[in-house]
């Protein structure tokens, strides 16, 4: 396995035989999580013959855009036979490996160790025969470490408190204003082992010059419309009750990733928080969360609370958002509690781990300024001139051209 910066590789060698092409399709299922949206390339020069499985699975994979590469004339003929089309001329990858810009995980089918080398089914997406039950012990474990979150909070929000984890730094405040993002893990071992889990814990924060607090909240309190904010991830989502101080909400949440469709459908329950008038927070926690297998294919399956996969069991958030400088603030705190990572794979899964959680809140604040942004477009059109798809587009571009520049990682 290679993983690029545009692509994700697989370089196959000898007999994919049935019990091959399912390894095969469960370690697509875990790389899925980490490849995002960068294309699938599988290279199956060194590949001697296929059996009915494998070429079904090569066969779906390629119907839906992934490249098959065969540099002797009987893979190439294999691989044409399986396509069902010619395969077009090879351009040289020239740069790709030259760079340094692949990270090479070689393997074989003669390897049984091909499920192990990208074991983040264990945690970011599963495969369905590797089940992991939510215990009550990692539940406990899980409950007092919220405890020790929510004391940090009520010493930030307390008279006198360093309400913004931003202003801790002054390098920090400068990124901020700079229009750069900052994401950091939370102090201490991340992820932290806990009896039968891990807890994900990580900080990111970001500037917004011009804006006003309201501005923030028009889109964080409208769950209606997560589905439109924080798209592809968010699929579905309903405003269940408002209250004072809660509010209940659900979400249906999907990795879009190539040719898997796991989804998880949550409740959600928030308490929000107005200090003053420029001072908010609120958090937020799941109430229910529930796998959901082969999502929008008829054998679609809902899975018990505390049953599946476990690559997410149960999640909390914070978010602080403070109007200074000509601007708002906005901090999210995201915590999640996973199954364990096998010790024998951990040095190898947990850099993965990390890189996903930290892009995940990354991606949370672009689109929260994102979706900001775009409603204060809308607000400066007329009623009846609504902002048109191509001025979004142009706002969205603008923003990731500016966030997306450096996002600094502690």
């Amino acid at each position: 396995m290679h993983d690029g910066p545009s692509a994700f590789r697989f370089e196959l060698s000898g007999d994919l035989n049935d019990e091959g092409a399912l390894r095969l399709d469960q370690d697509w299922r875990t790389a899925c999580s980490v490849i995002g949206g960068r294309s699938l390339i599988v290279d199956m020069t060194f590949v001697t013959s296929v059996g009915e499985r494998g070429r079904a699975l090569l066969a779906r994979w390629h119907a839906g855009g992934a490249q098959l590469i065969a540099k002797s004339r009987v893979s190439r003929d294999l691989a044409e036979s399986i396509a069902g089309e010619p395969l077009p001329d090879l351009v040289p990858a020239g740069n790709a490996f030259a760079n340094g810009t692949w990270l090479p995980f070689r393997t074989s089918f003669a390897t049984p160790t091909l499920a192990g080398m990208l074991l983040l089914a264990a945690l970011l997406f599963p495969a369905q025969v590797r089940a992991a039950n939510l215990k009550t012990e990692t539940v406990a474990a899980w409950e007092d470490y919220l405890q020790s979150v929510n004391a940090s909070l009520q010493d930030r929000v307390r008279p006198g408190g360093s309400f913004l984890w931003t202003y801790e730094n002054t390098e920090r405040i400068a990124k901020l204003q700079g229009g750069e993002i900052a994401v950091a893990p939370a102090p201490g071992p991340n992820p932290r082992k806990v009896p039968g889990g891990l807890i994900h814990h990580w900080i990111g924060a970001a500037f917004l010059p011009a804006a006003r607090l309201d501005d923030i909240l028009e889109v964080t309190q409208d769950y209606d419309r997560y589905k439109e904010f924080y798209r592809p991830s968010v699929i579905e989502s309903k405003t269940a009750a408002r209250g004072v101080p809660d509010d209940r909400f659900s979400m249906l949440l999907m990795n879009r990733a190539l040719f898997l469709k796991m989804a998880v459908d949550a409740d959600y329950q928030a308490t929000n928080v107005r200090l003053d008038d420029r001072r908010f927070y609120s958090v937020s926690r799941t109430t229910r969360l529930q796998e959901i297998e082969d999502y929008g294919q008829p054998r679609e399956r809902r899975l018990p609370e505390g049953e599946g996969g476990g690559y997410i069991w149960k999640l909390f958030g914070i978010a602080r958002l403070e109007q200074r400088d000509g601007g708002v603030y906005v901090e999210m705190e995201a915590v999640a509690l996973s199954r364990d990572i096998p010790g024998a794979v951990r040095l190898v899964v947990d850099p993965i781990v990390r890189r996903v959680s930290r892009n995940s809140i990354l991606t949370s604040i672009q689109q929260t300024e994102e979706a900001v942004r775009w409603n204060s477009l809308a607000e400066k059109k007329p009623a009846h001139s609504p902002a048109s798809a191509e001025q979004l587009s142009s706002a969205s571009a603008d923003l990731k051209n500016k966030t997306s520049a450096f996002v600094r990682v502690h």
